[in-house]
């Protein structure tokens, strides 16, 4: 992360600068969110599998000056007007920019993250999330979860929405793990002995309902938070 914030910074990454990021859920994701924060500015995520026009309108709405992702994964291949960087490349490079801290200053009030609407009812719009109301919301998970049941956190939502924020970021505060679904929350039914210590989950009802018919609910995950649709009392006993 700290190499690549580097190479970021080169590039005009600071405060008040967004940087798209287009990547799957891997490891590599993480560190691209993580290099992105060390430098001040926010990140704007982008889905791969998105159309290449939601692609284009959401980088020249946010204005962002950067685009994360990998040769396999550029939504912009042959297009101009965004400096696009290859993180498998960053990575993979002699450099030595990781071996120094950027020590980058950042205030409450600077910008985190940009997340789009659906733009269901219109042209999508940019909701700027700053770090005070993310530090908030980390705090209220670290007091309210802790440690333990945080431990092997699943994180299979989309970073395009702002639940993966408390996947990725809640686990890593009070240094605990991010268990990465390639897919979503049903991944658990296909490869259960890999998400066998998982000890949170966070899904629908409709997947909960899937899982526990699948008995593929892991052992270990004694929460699972469950939203966005009406909750059965059945599922719930």
């Amino acid at each position: 992360a700290e190499r690549l914030a580097c190479h970021l910074v080169g590039l005009g990454a600071r405060a008040g600068v967004l940087v798209g990021v287009c990547l799957p859920r891997t490891s590599d994701l993480i560190v691209a969110l993580l290099a992105v924060l060390k430098t001040g500015a926010a990140y704007v995520p982008i889905d791969p599998g998105y159309p290449r026009e939601r692609v284009a309108y959401l980088l020249e709405d946010s204005n962002a000056a950067v685009l994360v992702t990998t040769s396999e994964h550029n939504p912009l291949a042959g297009s101009a007007g965004v400096e696009v960087v290859d993180v498998r490349a960053v990575l993979g490079s002699a450099g030595d920019g990781f071996q120094r801290r950027l020590g980058v200053g950042v205030r409450p009030g600077d910008a985190a993250y940009v997340i789009y609407t659906s733009g269901s009812t219109g042209r999508p719009k940019g909701v700027v999330i700053e770090h005070r109301q993310t530090v908030a919301m980390l705090t209220w998970a670290g007091s309210v979860f802790g440690p333990e049941v945080l431990a092997e956190t699943l994180a299979s939502t989309s970073v395009c929405f702002d639940l993966s924020v408390f996947e990725i970021f809640a686990p890593l505060t009070v240094r605990a793990t991010v268990t990465l679904a390639a897919g979503n929350a049903l991944d658990l039914i296909e490869d259960r002995a890999g998400f066998g210590h998982v000890t949170l989950v966070n899904t629908v009802p409709s997947a909960a309902a899937e899982l526990l018919a699948a008995g593929a609910i892991p052992p270990r995950a004694a929460t699972i938070n469950l939203a966005g649709e009406p909750l059965p009392v059945e599922l719930v006993r």
